[in-house]
């Protein structure tokens, strides 16, 4: 909406100034034109962190990292625009952006501390301990995800085996094993 409107900024201005359509309240000046502009620029970049998380594609082990990249898109822009000329934005709009960090950080730092997220990060092939190294994170909580890991995988064992036991008894009670190991083959071509 905001690029249709910047688009069709002349019509909308000559509509607006005109008194015959009653909607000389919601003309726009120079500087209101100016905020519409900046926030097209910054707005941009949530969108295409939505249609990336909308894909089918998208995994758990991303959120990280594309906060991250988002983050760091707003840290810059409070600084400067990205537009190569060095100019800053609208106050409007950086007020806008410091908002938009803090409620961002205050995201990241749920998912910062979610075991299940910080597991699919590390065991993510492209992001592992490397990611969290190269962004900063403290070696006591690289340690922490690491644990966390080693832990899922040790209660997942510890399951399997329970569940191998208990069949293994189950076999044994049964006279020659013959209808348990009927069971274990049904069971197995039915996956």
């Amino acid at each position: 909406m905001i690029n249709t409107a910047l688009t069709y900024r002349r019509a909308l201005h000559e509509i607006t100034l005109d008194s015959d359509y009653g909607l000389t309240s919601q003309y726009l000046f120079a500087d209101e034109w100016a905020i519409l502009s900046d926030l097209r620029d910054i707005l941009l970049a949530f969108k295409d962190a939505t249609l990336y998380f909308s894909r089918d594609s998208a995994t758990i082990a991303t959120v990280i990292p594309a906060m991250d990249k988002l983050d760091s898109m707003l840290a810059t822009a409070i600084i400067m625009k990205h537009d190569g000329e060095q100019k800053t934005f609208t106050p409007a709009v950086k007020i806008a952006l410091v908002y938009a960090k803090k409620t961002l950080n205050r995201y990241y730092a749920k998912a910062y501390y979610n075991r299940v997220q910080r597991i699919c990060l590390i065991l993510h092939p492209r992001y592992k301990t490397g990611y969290l190294r190269d962004n900063d994170w403290d070696e006591e909580d690289i340690e922490s995800a690491k644990q966390d890991v080693r832990d899922v995988y040790e209660s997942y064992c510890e399951f399997w085996q329970e569940i191998l036991q208990a069949q293994s008894e189950r076999n044994s009670s049964e006279p020659d094993g013959t209808a348990s190991k009927v069971r274990h083959s049904v069971s197995l071509a039915g996956q």
